[in-house]
């Protein structure tokens, strides 16, 4: 149907029920979880165009009697709403994320408070945004979104709620939350979210991935690392709350990205914790990552898929070009890079050096017999080895890093004491330079200053 954006629900009854050929009175309009009163108009409601509601029909006139019921099981929730005339989409769900001032849904319909106001539209002020979406289809960055919900079992959004999401708990975990579907032979009680993404109209399959952590800076917090108010902002969930914009968030991404510093973590992936190193403060929705932008999240995914190969005990094929994961058995010295699917060059590599598969301990130089002779012309072996643009960076390697002795991964010194610790976050090991062992009391005593 086509109504004005400032025409009410009860207008909107009106004509459905034209079309329909039904009282108007019979008709219960229901969105986002929740019955519209008749007062309430399309742009309180976040009702744009192209936007989908759903119209049932009671075959009983609403009695007083019947109203005051429907009043005490849903908490007041319709007459809290015809109170309240922000958008019924524009909810805080923060308050697992941002403690103490937060105000929840449940604040919102609770009519026994005074009524919350949020950010409203103002001239040159942006609109208030409770949800962030990264959207994969049109927009493919992180846009407003729209919270919705369903039935469970029909999958329509002709669902009651019996009482509000106050907290993103509410809204990510299952079945925390029950309702009445009114829809004609379904029986579901239970409340299903979903986020859509709120930049361009969408049809019911195009779902977007909520970013829980991304949020609108209603309190002008300054930004960890660039220390400017801007809005929207990642917050945290360490003990501090730590506040960063979205841009030096993705610049905090790309750093550790190239440094090979994200945390592989068994039950959450490939993450970050905090930028301000809190405990307890990794990243759990991973698709925050999403702002890196399409060529370093397939980047990010690459890494986190090798990281992942390294900690199930399998090697990386170190053919330029080629990369493949690899899971041969455990004492295996000889590596043979399979090809097959597309995956693999059949190079054989020796597990502990990476260089072409040879007998013998592994030696980082390949050793040199003589002198090399072509075309008339002798080039002595120190020449030969020194233009070698490879073999001088392993020996600046050599001379100037020793491997981690826990996972052999190079470390160099550039000064300061013998005590050692390894870079690579998975490992940590502390060791002496001098004797490449566990970090003791005996080097702290013999030669930590040598």
């Amino acid at each position: 149907v086509e109504v004005g954006s400032d025409a009410s629900i009860l207008q909107l009854k009106e004509v459905v029920a034209q079309r329909q050929g039904v009282p108007a009175d019979q008709l219960r309009v229901i969105f986002a979880g929740r019955e519209l009163s008749n007062a309430l108009t399309l742009q309180n409601c976040d009702l744009a165009q192209q936007s989908i509601v759903h119209i049932v029909q009671s075959p009983e006139k609403n009695s007083p009697n019947k109203d005051e019921t429907g009043d005490s099981c849903a908490g007041g929730i319709l007459k809290a709403l015809e109170k309240e005339t922000e958008s019924l989409t524009r909810i805080d769900l923060s308050t697992s994320i941002l403690p103490s001032l937060s105000s929840g849904l449940a604040v919102i319909l609770d009519t026994t408070k005074p009524s919350v106001s949020l950010p409203s539209e103002k001239s040159g002020v942006s609109t208030y945004n409770s949800f962030y979406v990264f959207c994969k289809s049109i927009c493919q960055s992180v846009k407003p979104g729209k919270l919705r919900v369903r039935c469970s079992e029909c999958k329509q959004g002709t669902l009651t709620l019996a009482r509000g999401p106050s907290c993103w708990d509410d809204v990510l975990i299952p079945n925390r939350i029950r309702g009445v579907c009114q829809s004609q032979r379904c029986n579901g009680n239970v409340a299903e979210f979903y986020f859509k993404c709120g930049a361009h109209p969408t049809s019911d399959s195009e779902t977007s991935v909520s970013l829980n952590l991304v949020t609108t800076n209603s309190r002008c917090i300054t930004c960890i690392t660039c220390t400017d108010i801007r809005s929207p902002v990642l917050v945290f969930q360490c003990v501090h709350r730590h506040v960063i914009c979205l841009d030096c968030f993705h610049l905090y991404c790309v750093t550790m990205l190239n440094d090979r510093q994200f945390i592989h973590d068994p039950e959450l992936g490939y993450t970050l914790p905090c930028v301000a190193g809190c405990p307890d403060s990794l990243i759990k929705e991973l698709h925050h990552f999403r702002i890196l932008g399409e060529e370093q999240y397939n980047r990010y995914q690459r890494y986190g898929a090798e990281e992942c190969v390294l900690q199930m005990g399998g090697v990386l094929c170190p053919t330029p070009g080629c990369g493949a994961g690899l899971l041969p058995e455990p004492g295996v010295k000889k590596i043979v890079c399979e090809p097959g699917n597309g995956i693999g060059c059949g190079f054989v590599f020796c597990r502990e050096c990476k260089e072409e598969y040879h007998e013998g301990e592994c030696s980082s130089l390949l050793s040199l017999q003589g002198a090399i002779a072509q075309k008339g012309y002798v080039v002595d072996e120190h020449a030969a080895m020194q233009a070698r643009w490879e073999e001088a960076s392993r020996e600046t390697i050599k001379k100037t890093t020793k491997p981690c002795p826990n996972c052999n991964i190079p470390v160099e010194k550039n000064g300061g004491c013998m005590h050692m610790k390894c870079p690579r976050p998975q490992c940590r090991f502390e060791w002496c330079w001098n004797c490449s062992l566990e970090w003791n009391r005996t080097c702290m005593g013999d030669h930590w200053f040598d």
